[in-house]
């Protein structure tokens, strides 16, 4: 698992603005009656990058829960969740033998039901009072290349951490906890699409949704579960060690004290060397206690394009200069207003930069 979530990561620039296009349109309301009716698709010539990432169906068909996301009233971080679905993915479905597909089997009314409490609805799954454990469901569908090939479905389930105790007070269950919760949904929700989905293999996985108060780090994925062609609940468990850390942040001094000064580093060379003032914020993944991932965003007002890219270049190489090369990195330097540059450092392959001209 560790292996393919540092592999995806140089990637994930690529996929992200592609979902950023996309991501007005994702968050509409769609009329019922236009939902597509499930079906095995009939699969059609697709134009794909690399191997690295999955081709498409065609022609294209949105989510049956499309709207949902926008109705919680919780933040969901909704890039995150589906990138990391795909990463999930990956394991099990070869981008090599499989096209991607959003979920066609689980209908927007199904999931309705299941997040609704257990006293008004009796396929609701969520507690009769307090606060809601299952916030959303959500499916990714994996088709064979070849026709009439097999079929794979990824199912992530977004938990809430936070719970209301017998006093009303409000508390927060450890990872630990809310994989034991999200375990016994899993259960539940399987049976429920094993029901209208026989043979065909799953992967469950198991979203921690971040904090309320938290506007910045994004959810988290937990845990994973494998249920086989042939299995009615899930066969294995593979927990998951994800984590985000701000930078600067005490948080990230006080559980990576060393990536913290390194960091600190690069912000005083880089402020120190412009005269004007530039904010820098950074935004670490860690997976098994390792920094796998820095994103990092510089803020400032420039007058030249010739600035943007001595500025951009001088951060680059302090970047090089602090930060393992096992380490996918990405740097944002924006205006107010509008991006200026980009310049990524994969973990494999090439760095390359741009300059943006308007």
């Amino acid at each position: 698992m560790k292996k393919t979530w540092n592999r995806l990561t140089r990637y994930s620039l690529l996929v992200t603005c592609c979902l950023a296009l996309t991501a007005c349109s994702f968050f509409g309301s769609r009329p019922s009656e236009e939902a597509p009716e499930p079906a095995t698709p009939t699969i059609s010539s697709v134009f794909q990058i690399s191997d690295k990432h999955y081709g498409g169906v065609v022609p294209y068909r949105p989510n049956q829960t499309r709207g949902m996301l926008a109705e919680r009233d919780y933040r969901i971080d909704f890039s995150h969740l589906e990138l990391g679905m795909m990463e999930i993915a990956q394991e099990t479905f070869s981008t090599e033998e499989y096209l991607f597909q959003e979920g066609q089997r689980i209908s927007k009314e199904q999931v309705e039901a299941w997040v609704s409490r257990s006293s008004k609805n009796q396929e609701g799954l969520n507690p009769p009072k307090g606060k809601n454990l299952l916030i959303q469901v959500l499916e990714h569908d994996y088709v064979s290349k070849q026709q009439n090939g097999p079929f794979g479905m990824v199912i992530s389930l977004a938990l809430n951490p936070v719970y209301t105790d017998p006093s009303g007070q409000e508390k927060e269950f450890t990872v630990d906890e809310l994989r034991a919760k999200g375990q016994q949904l899993s259960a539940r929700i399987v049976q429920k699409i094993r029901a209208e989905n026989q043979q065909v293999p799953m992967v469950i996985a198991l979203y921690q949704v971040p904090g309320r108060s938290s506007t910045l780090v994004p959810g988290r994925f937990i845990m994973t579960g494998t249920v086989n062609a042939t299995d009615s609940s899930v066969s294995k468990w593979q927990p998951i060690q994800e984590e985000f850390f701000l930078f600067p942040g005490s948080d990230a001094e006080s559980e990576y004290p060393q990536i913290s000064m390194q960091y600190d580093k690069l912000k005083k060379n880089v402020q120190g060397f412009f005269g004007e003032y530039i904010g820098l914020t950074g935004l670490g993944r860690f997976m098994d206690g390792e920094l796998v991932e820095l994103t990092i965003t510089a803020s400032a007002e420039y007058d030249s394009r010739t600035e943007v890219l001595q500025f951009t270049q001088y951060a680059a190489g302090l970047i090089n200069q602090y930060f393992d090369k096992k380490v996918h990195v990405n740097l944002y330097v924006q205006s107010i207003t509008a991006p200026l540059a980009i310049y990524v450092r994969p973990s494999e392959g090439e760095p390359y930069m741009h300059i943006y001209r308007k």
